[in-house]
């Protein structure tokens, strides 16, 4: 078996004993809109359990729109000039419109970076901001959950009369699905918030069990602290593997999110015969450094057995993480030894904290065999990892490990595919 696998922006081939293969996954393909620009607009005059947005949107309100960063794939040069034409429309110029990019505890966007996302069309209307995430003086306490998480949010976006979130809807590793209130929680959120909800999961020791449910407790909390903040309506896409936008939710927070999420799980989540010994993964399109292409390891669990071997194929060109650098202090501790270091607040980065524990799982569960020129070959064994040059060398010491019946699956994009056992 030949099978092709996307690595940044090119191809490899890895070929594949045929007695040896039991499945090969990417994302189901469903075709494009015809018109994207017509069904953005139906999107915000039609929209899921809300007034069309022309009629929610007054004369003299400051409109904040929150969009999402480099890291996601989301259409924003296709959604935004729409958006804006619209909030025009119902009488509101663009000198009253903010756009901040909701940027969670990511890096900052530089300029280059948001005119290319973003396009020069929206950055020559309206002002484009960093969510300095970094910067006390930038946030506002409003309140907290039930649980208690603290609702302490963006100052600019508080202080609007109407607040928009612009995302797209992809497999996540603790919200069950991107998009939605993600935009707020962590989007917009202050550091403390993010840790605890991202902490969620630690408590029952279940991170597995959170990908592709949209009903987690995560999910959920994600969906108070946006309630709380005042998020009004959403507007978010479904994309196929050619980055064509197969569906446009606009509306409520909670129901249009899940109205695209319906649409979401017939793209990514693939069916699999059985589990694999063997598992090949290109993390691609989610690999701008180990803490995006985290998740498509997570993922990829469902796919493999444990004590299984997982190549793991990513470009990572940013490293481990540009921000969070104690995932590469302590990425060779083992899960519980991080549940200690949490324990005796020996870990500063609480944000940093839930993912030492998601990697810390995923390698204690499987073997990883790394294939990379982003990471060293000594940050690969920091993080607990097996080095390879190829994809021929990596299968042949998986194979070595596993034995020459050893099962094989493959899985190409996997930062959009979710395996589910039929």
């Amino acid at each position: 078996m030949k099978i092709n696998l996307k690595y940044a922006e090119k191809e490899v081939k890895v070929e594949i004993p045929e007695e040896n293969f039991i499945y090969s996954l990417s994302p189901g393909d469903l075709p494009g809109l015809k018109n994207e620009e017509e069904s953005i607009k139906e999107s915000l005059r039609n929209p899921v359990s809300s007034a069309p947005l022309i009629q929610e949107i007054k004369e003299g309100m400051k409109i904040v729109i929150l969009g999402d960063d480099i890291t996601r794939p989301t259409p924003r040069r296709k959604i935004f000039p729409v958006l804006l034409d619209e909030i025009n429309e119902a009488g509101v110029p663009d000198k009253d419109i903010t756009l901040i990019i909701a940027l969670g505890t990511h890096r900052y966007m530089s300029k280059k970076e948001i005119e290319r996302c973003f396009g020069k069309k929206v950055t020559e209307r309206v002002e484009v901001l960093n969510h300095e995430w970094k910067d006390e003086s930038n946030f506002v306490y409003i309140g907290s959950t039930g649980s208690g998480i603290p609702v302490k949010i963006n100052k600019i976006s508080y202080e609007s009369d109407y607040l928009i979130g612009v995302g797209n809807i992809t497999p996540h590793c603790l919200a069950g699905y991107s998009g939605g209130a993600k935009i707020i929680q962590p989007g917009i959120s202050s550091w403390e918030a993010t840790a605890r909800t991202h902490l969620i999961p630690a408590k029952k020791d279940n991170f597995l069990d959170f990908a592709g449910n949209p009903e987690n407790e995560v999910r959920l909390e994600m969906e108070k602290v946006a309630k709380i903040a005042g998020l009004n309506f959403i507007i978010n896409t479904v994309l196929n593997s050619k980055g064509e936008i197969v569906e446009v939710v606009g509306g409520d927070p909670v129901k249009a999110h899940r109205k695209g999420v319906e649409v979401a799980k017939k793209i990514y989540e693939r069916k699999i015969p059985e589990l694999a010994d063997i598992l090949i993964l290109s993390a691609y399109p989610v690999d701008i450094d180990y803490w995006q292409a985290m998740k498509p390891l997570l993922y990829a669990q469902h796919g493999v057995r444990k004590n299984g071997t997982v190549i793991f194929l990513a470009s990572m060109p940013e490293g481990i993480s540009s921000v969070h650098s104690e995932l590469e202090k302590y990425g060779n501790k083992s899960y519980n030894q991080i549940k200690r270091l949490i324990r005796e607040k020996k870990i500063e980065d609480l944000v940093c904290a839930h993912a030492l524990l998601q990697h810390t799982l995923v390698k204690e569960r499987t073997d990883i065999i790394c294939i990379s020129e982003g990471l060293s070959w000594e940050q690969k064994e920091k993080m607990g990892f097996k080095h390879a040059d190829s994809l021929e060398e990596a299968l042949e010491i998986a194979l070595r490990k596993r034995g020459r019946k050893a099962k094989i699956g493959v899985i190409n994009y996997g930062g959009e595919v979710l395996p589910r056992l039929r």
